[in-house]
């Protein structure tokens, strides 16, 4: 009895200590390997081609009117329930008023002013949140949202400069 009493022994001894290991093991954390860059070897960035498109890519939504200016080289699109306003009538109370962009109601939603320099436009609109500043050679040209409508700003972001 001896015997068979030793081998239960030894087999329970073996199991424990293979536990206690895989525990062991299974727990530690596996520290990183650091690996040193040779001292010939380059860092080449991969680039992904840039395949040409037969079709520009607009952000312009389907069935908008575009308003093109050649004095300043923009264009801008907007809506068709829109006008693009130029006429000295309607830019009467805005000296320097390039186009208003008007959907009806008791004010613009979109006026687009020129400017020599910036200290005019800032004199003029501090602390406007709803102001894009855009600069072309040395003027400046400001996109009011004066209304803070979210399709104004839809507007505005159509403004491209033109070849």
């Amino acid at each position: 009895m001896k015997k068979g009493f030793m081998q239960i022994v030894l087999l329970t001894l073996l199991v424990s200590v293979s536990i206690a290991f895989a525990y062991y093991y299974g727990t530690q954390q596996k520290k990183p390997v650091e690996i040193s860059p040779s001292p010939t070897a380059q860092f080449q960035p991969t680039i992904p081609p840039i395949l040409p498109s037969s079709t520009p890519i607009s952000n312009i939504p389907a069935g908008w009117k575009t308003y093109t200016n050649d004095q300043y080289d923009f264009e801008i699109s907007y809506p068709p329930t829109y006008k693009a306003l130029t006429d000295k009538e309607n830019l009467y109370g805005w000296p320097n008023g390039v186009v208003l962009i008007y959907d009806g109601g008791q004010s613009y939603d979109l006026a687009i002013e020129h400017w020599g320099n910036q200290s005019e436009y800032e004199n003029k609109y501090k602390n406007q949140t709803n102001l894009t500043v855009k600069k072309i050679g040395n003027i400046y040209l400001t996109l009011l949202n004066t209304n803070f409508e979210t399709e104004v700003d839809q507007i505005i972001q159509t403004f491209t400069l033109t070849p």
